[in-house]
């Protein structure tokens, strides 16, 4: 559940229950704040020791020992300490969020006088099993430490419930849902696309991140994404994350992580991989890039990968994989072959036909991106004439399909300067030099090409700058040099 936002319809139909041995890290003990010492001895019984927010184990944690050390406490071991802590650090102030299992408010931190995310689990659902998911989702997020996941900082016990909550940045912004939603971003528009991308790279780094310390997301979609209001992009929701290797502790040791029970079925239909909906079947990292596929589509498309009325019909076909073909939802003039190419890869019914890493299909959208293939395409019927010689241009043209031919006007009739193809470019001296048409481009087929204006260049490639006037002068002085050859 992202901050700001409801989370949209979830399957979850079995939870998985917190291991005995779970732990968090211990640190020696150099000072307490008043009151701290009477309840890390009311809770001496149990053999567990409050510091200032985190729990030990042992006798005292003596300052004589190791920097660092760990032993294994059980969940309910330590949420006893946790309940006996001072008074509260942080005040709730409103809501900024509700999901399934909990709610997330905004709070301050009474000591470091700023605003904190609250995550709260539903006192409703605090049975042991809900109690241990939330307990892992928050040691999962605080030890992935990536600029774009969210920050945990503490974890804490609400004293008027007993529910367990933790803390983290809170992020000022817009979910990626909202983001795609806005009528300022039109489907099909170079600038949704662009920017959208932008964002998209910075998710799939994020991810690829996350798989290389062992944890796999499970439940990518655009309500789950922040993005910030000074361009921060934030994963969020780790709520059903799995850790399928040993980069991430949540049981108080460093070895391989035992194979979890079997959970059901979770994550949200509408972003689904085929095997979150097949029992028995494994998840690993290709069921996030899955989910990746499914985010990139509605970036593209503006529509659910699957997005029936009926919930028994939009599983079926997420079983399946079964999403509409781009080209049914959007024109192939709008958008280009290749994007529509990885999304179908990233989303491909067989995990072994998808990308094999989110970094991968980071690798293939910032290729597209910087190739400017993002930027908007025409189509051309036969004997369209595209540009005209003698008239001022403020678009050049790289063809994608199709050919078509240059030529020029002369008293003794058209002379044929030369036929292009797919990846050849035309129109680019007139642009670069504000001056007419040197010759007229005509379709000889069918056409399809990218269209790359003035405005766009001026933004890629700095016109207005230095950088500008050095092209525009060699531009000036190929077109003097071709006129003369001309003759």
């Amino acid at each position: 559940m992202s901050q700001g936002e409801k989370a949209p319809e979830c399957v979850d139909h079995t939870l998985r229950s917190a291991p005995d041995d779970t732990v968090v890290p211990a640190v020696p003990v150099a000072s307490e704040p008043p009151g701290a010492g009477a309840a890390r001895r009311g809770v001496a019984a149990a053999g567990v020791t409050t510091v200032v927010g985190h729990v030990s184990t042992g006798a005292e944690a003596e300052a004589t020992t190791a920097p660092y050390r760990r032993a294994p406490v059980s969940a309910a071991q330590t949420l006893a300490a946790l309940r006996s802590s001072p008074e509260p650090r942080y005040e709730r102030l409103d809501e900024v969020g509700r999901g399934g299992m909990g709610t997330v408010l905004r709070g301050r931190d009474r000591v470091l006088y700023r605003e904190v995310a609250i995550k709260v689990l539903d006192p409703n659902a605090a049975q042991q099993q809900w109690v241990g998911r939330f307990v892992d989702e928050a040691r999962i997020t605080g030890q992935l430490e990536h600029p774009s996941i969210v920050p945990v900082h503490d974890l804490g016990i609400d004293p008027t419930t007993g529910a367990p909550y933790f803390t983290m940045k809170l992020v000022r912004g817009v979910s990626f849902a909202k983001w795609l939603a806005s009528p300022a971003r039109p489907v099909g528009s170079s600038e949704r696309l662009a920017e959208g991308l932008e964002i998209f790279i910075r998710v799939c780094e994020a991810i690829s991140y996350a798989h290389s310390r062992g944890v796999i997301h499970r439940d990518l979609k655009p309500s789950n994404l922040m993005v910030g209001e000074f361009g921060e992009v934030y994963v969020m929701d780790w709520g059903v994350a799995r850790v399928v290797g040993p980069g991430v502790d949540v049981r108080g040791d460093t070895g391989p992580p035992t194979e979890p029970p079997d959970e059901g079925i979770v994550g949200t239909v509408a972003y689904m991989a085929p095997e979150q909906l097949s029992p028995g079947a494994r998840c690993d990292t290709r069921t996030d890039v899955f989910g990746l596929g499914a985010i990139l589509y509605q970036l593209v498309t503006g529509a659910l990968p699957y997005d029936d009325k009926a919930a028994a019909q939009r599983i079926e076909r997420a079983r399946r994989a079964a999403y509409r073909p781009v080209y049914e939802l959007v024109d192939e003039r709008v958008v280009s072959r290749r994007i529509v190419q990885i999304i179908d890869r990233a989303m491909a019914f067989d995990p072994a036909a998808r990308y094999a890493t989110a970094a991968e299909l980071r690798a293939d959208v910032r290729d597209f991106l910087r190739g400017g293939l993002h930027l908007p395409t025409e189509r051309f019927p036969a004997g369209t004439r595209i540009v005209v010689e003698g008239e001022v241009g403020d678009a050049a043209y790289v063809i994608l399909h199709g050919e078509a031919v240059a030529y020029k006007e002369t008293p003794g009739g058209r002379r044929e300067l030369r036929r292009m193809g797919p990846g050849e470019v035309f129109g680019e001296m007139a642009v670069l030099s504000n001056a007419p048409r040197s010759a007229t481009v005509a379709a000889l087929e069918d056409v399809t090409a990218v269209v790359v204006t003035r405005a766009a260049l001026t933004e890629r490639l700095g016109l207005d700058t230095w950088v500008g006037a050095l092209l525009r002068s060699l531009a000036s002085r190929f077109r003097d040099l071709d006129e003369r050859l001309g003759g």
